[in-house]
C-alpha cells in the first residue's frame, strides 16, 4: 500500500485547493506540474480511504468503516489514502479493497468483486463465482452488473449459454422493456423455440463446461510452468554474461581461463535447452488459450430488433424477393463450416460473410451456425418478419430533429489526440490531420466542447484525459478520440496506445487500453464513447449488444431517445480488430477517420454510435479491399469499464 509523503505533499498542494468542490478528482492544470508528478501517478486505483472520525452525540467519537473508492493514485495519496501500485495489482489485493463493502451489501462492490473474478488478475478467471456476484448486484437493479450478467449468460462463463437470458438482461440494463409492440405469436413462437434448444443442448453445455474446466486448470499450470522457466532463463543468461565478463578478465590479466570456457560453454548449452522449453510452453499456451476461446457470430447488417422474449426480429417489406445479411464469424480455433438455415455460407479472410435470404410470405426463423476445428458450435438466430410498405417507412429528417431537441442530452465534451512525430517508431503522416478535422466537425456541426493535442508523451495524454474529467458532471458526455501507433502483447493479447516518447519493446511508456478502462472507471459523465484510430486497437473491445431497430414513429423514437439519455454508456469504435490499419488511403486522411468525417458531416439529425459504425464499416472495408488490405472496424461496449446498457447520441446543431 502507498501513502502521501511529505515530499509530495509539497509538490501537490497546489491541486488540494479544487478536491474540496470536486472530491471526485483532481482540478487543476496538470500540465504544469510536468517533471513533477510521475505519470503513474495519473493512473486508476482501487483506493482505500482513511476511516472518518465521526461525533457520537456530544462527548464521543468513533472511527467509521475505510470506504473503497476507484480514482487516480495522485487523488489517493492527496486523500490519504492507501492504494496497490497500477502495475503491481493482482487478485488478493484487489479482493481486499472492495471485499468487505460487497459483503455488506453494496451493489457497486458487488460488481467489482465479480469483475475480479471474471478478470483473474494473476490467476485463472473464476467465472462461477463472478456470476455469483454480479447476481446479487444485479437483482438490486444494478445496471453494470445486469450487462456483466448478460455477456456470462452470452458466452456460457460460470453458467449455462442462453443467448435469450443474455438479451433479457441487457435490456434490464438500458430500461428498454415496453418500447416497442410485438406480436404475441413472435413472442410465443420465440419462446417455444427458446426452451426446444435448451433441452437437448443440456448434456452438451454440462460436457462443455466440465471441458472449458480442466483447459482452464491446464492454462494455469502451464502458465505457472513458463514463469518458472523464464525466470531461471533470466537467471542463466545474468550467469553467462558474468561468465563472460569473468573470462575477459582473466585473459586481460593472462591467466588460464580453459575451464571457465568450459563452464562458460556448459551454461550456453542449459540455457538453449531452457530458451527451447520456454518457447514450447509459450506455444502451449497459446493453443490452449485459443482451445478456450469459443467461436462467436455477429449480425453487422441490417439491425436486428430486440423482442423482450429475447428472439431478434427483422422487419422487411412484403413483396421483395431477398434480404441481404451481413455478419462476422469469429473462430480463434478455426472455423470449420458455417451455414445459414442449413445452406453452407463461405467468409473472408477475417470471417465476415454476405447472404441472401429469401423474403417469406409468413414470419421464419433464419438460423446461422458456425463450428471451429475443436468442434465447438456457435449459434445466432432471429425471426424473419414480413411487413406491409407503409409499416416500416423511416421517419423523416425532421421529424428526427424535432424529437432529439426535446431531449435533455446533457453536454458534450471531446478530447482529441493525434500523434505523428514518434521518436523510436516510423513517423505517421496522417493522425494529427485526423485529429484537428474530427474536432473541427464535432465543434462546428455538434457544439462539443473540444481539447485537442498533438504529438503527446505518455504524461500529457494522461493528464489530458484526467483534467477533461474534472470538468464533467453526470448528465454529461465525452468523445475520445486516438489517432497513433499502437501494439499488441502477442502472449497476453493486451492493446497499448504508444504516445511519441514509447520505446519499442519497452512497455514502460506504452498506455495499456486496460489503464483507459480503469480510467473510465473515474469518470463521472453518462455517456463516454472511445475512437480509436490505431493498429491493434480492436483488443479494447468487448461483447456486441443488439441495437434497436432505428425504424420508429415520433412518440417511440423520443421514448428510446429518453431511455438512451438516462441510461449510462461505455462503448469504443475502432479501426481495426486485432491486426494493423492503415495510415492513409483517405485523401490526406487515414481510410478509417476519412469514413467517420464524412459521416458526421452528412449526418442533418440525430444519429447513434451503433448506425456511424455500420456506415463508416462499409466504407473502411471497401476501400481498404481495393488496395489488398483486410480492415474492419469494430464497435462494442468496453468491459469493466461501467458500461450500463445505453448508447451514445449525437445530435446535429
Amino acid at each position: 500500500m502507498k501513502r502521501l509523503t511529505l515530499s509530495t505533499c509539497v509538490a501537490l498542494l497546489v491541486l488540494v485547493v479544487g478536491c474540496a468542490s470536486n472530491p471526485g478528482g483532481i482540478s487543476g492544470d496538470l500540465s504544469k506540474m510536468k517533471g513533477k508528478i510521475p505519470a503513474e501517478k495519473l493512473l486508476a486505483v482501487d483506493c482505500l480511504l482513511p476511516p472518518e472520525v465521526r461525533n457520537l452525540g456530544s462527548q464521543m467519537t468513533y472511527l467509521a468503516a475505510r470506504l473503497p473508492i476507484k480514482t487516480i493514485a495522485l487523488d489517493c495519496e492527496i486523500r490519504g489514502g492507501e492504494y496497490i501500485a497500477y502495475d503491481r495489482a493482482n487478485y488478493r489485493t484487489a479482493l481486499n479493497t472492495w471485499l468487505e463493502q460487497a459483503k455488506q451489501g453494496d451493489a457497486q462492490a458487488q460488481t467489482y468483486v465479480g469483475e475480479i473474478y471474471e478478470k483473474g488478475l494473476g490467476l485463472p478467471p473464476d467465472y462461477k463465482a463472478a456470476y455469483l456476484w454480479n447476481k446479487k448486484a444485479a437483482d438490486q437493479g444494478f445496471s453494470r452488473a445486469q450487462i456483466n450478467l448478460g455477456y456470462l449468460y452470452e458466452n456460457g462463463l460460470g453458467v449455462a449459454k442462453d443467448s435469450v437470458a443474455a438479451l433479457n438482461w441487457y435490456r434490464l440494463a438500458s430500461g428498454v422493456t415496453d418500447d416497442i409492440d410485438y406480436t404475441s405469436t413472435i413472442e410465443t413462437r420465440a419462446d417455444t423455440l427458446a426452451e426446444e434448444r435448451t433441452v437437448p443442448l443440456r448434456e452438451e453445455l454440462a460436457h462443455r463446461e466440465s471441458e472449458i474446466q480442466q483447459l482452464e486448470q491446464s492454462l494455469a499450470d502451464t502458465q505457472v510452468q513458463l514463469n518458472k522457466r523464464e525466470r531461471s532463463l533470466k537467471n542463466m543468461r545474468e550467469r553467462v554474461r558474468k561468465l563472460e565478463q569473468d573470462i575477459e578478465q582473466e585473459r586481460a590479466r593472462g591467466a588460464d581461463t580453459a575451464a571457465l570456457e568450459r563452464k562458460y560453454q556448459e551454461q550456453l548449452i542449459q540455457m538453449r535447452n531452457q530458451q527451447n522449453r520456454v518457447s514450447q510452453l509459450q506455444t502451449e499456451l497459446s493453443d490452449q488459450q485459443g482451445r478456450l476461446a469459443r467461436p462467436s457470430i455477429e449480425i453487422t447488417e441490417p439491425q436486428l430488433l430486440s423482442t423482450r422474449s429475447g428472439e431478434p426480429i427483422l422487419t422487411v417489406r412484403s413483396g421483395g424477393s431477398a434480404q441481404i445479411i451481413k455478419g462476422k464469424i469469429r473462430a480463434p480455433a478455426g472455423l470449420r463450416r458455417a451455414s445459414l438455415n442449413g445452406r453452407s455460407i463461405t467468409t473472408d479472410s477475417q470471417g465476415f460473410f454476405n447472404s441472401a435470404v429469401p423474403i417469406p410470405s409468413e414470419q421464419t426463423r433464419v438460423t446461422i451456425q458456425a463450428t471451429d476445428n475443436q468442434n465447438q458450435t456457435a449459434q445466432y438466430s432471429f425471426m424473419l418478419v414480413p411487413k406491409e410498405l407503409a409499416e416500416v417507412e423511416e421517419a423523416d429528417l425532421t421529424a428526427d430533429t424535432r424529437v432529439a431537441n426535446s431531449v435533455k442530452f446533457g453536454r458534450y465534451y471531446a478530447l482529441i489526440i493525434g500523434n505523428n512525430e514518434y521518436q523510436n517508431y516510423e513517423r505517421l503522416e496522417t493522425a494529427t490531420n485526423d485529429a484537428q478535422r474530427v474536432a473541427s466537425v464535432l465543434k462546428t456541426k455538434y457544439g462539443f466542447d473540444t481539447r485537442v493535442i498533438t504529438n503527446a508523451d505518455r504524461y500529457t495524454m494522461l493528464s489530458a484525459i484526467n483534467e477533461i474529467k474534472a470538468k464533467l458532471r453526470e448528465e454529461d458526455n465525452l468523445l475520445i478520440y486516438y489517432a497513433g501507433h499502437g501494439e499488441i502483447d502477442q502472449r497476453t493479447r493486451q492493446g497499448y496506445w504508444l504516445p511519441v516518447d514509447a520505446e519499442k519493446g519497452n512497455t514502460a511508456n506504452w498506455i495499456p487500453n486496460s489503464a483507459i478502462t480503469d480510467l473510465l472507471n473515474t469518470v463521472s459523465a453518462r455517456h463516454v464513447l472511445v475512437i480509436a484510430d490505431s493498429c491493434y486497437s480492436g483488443s479494447m473491445s468487448g461483447t456486441s449488444i443488439p441495437r434497436l431497430n432505428t425504424r420508429l414513429d415520433e412518440s417511440r423514437m423520443e421514448k428510446w431517445l429518453k431511455t438512451m439519455a438516462r441510461t449510462k454508456s461505455r462503448t469504443v469504435l475502432t479501426s481495426g480488430g486485432l491486426e494493423p490499419v492503415l495510415d492513409s488511403g483517405g485523401a490526406g486522411h487515414s481510410i478509417f477517420a476519412r469514413a467517420l468525417i464524412e459521416r458526421l458531416e452528412s449526418n442533418t439529425g440525430v444519429i447513434d454510435a451503433y448506425r456511424i459504425f455500420l456506415d463508416v464499416s462499409n466504407k473502411v472495408t471497401n476501400r481498404a479491399s481495393t488496395v489488398g488490405f483486410d480492415q474492419m472496424p469494430t464497435y462494442a461496449p468496453i468491459r469493466h469499464a461501467g458500461h450500463g446498457g445505453g448508447e451514445f447520441v449525437l445530435v446535429r446543431g
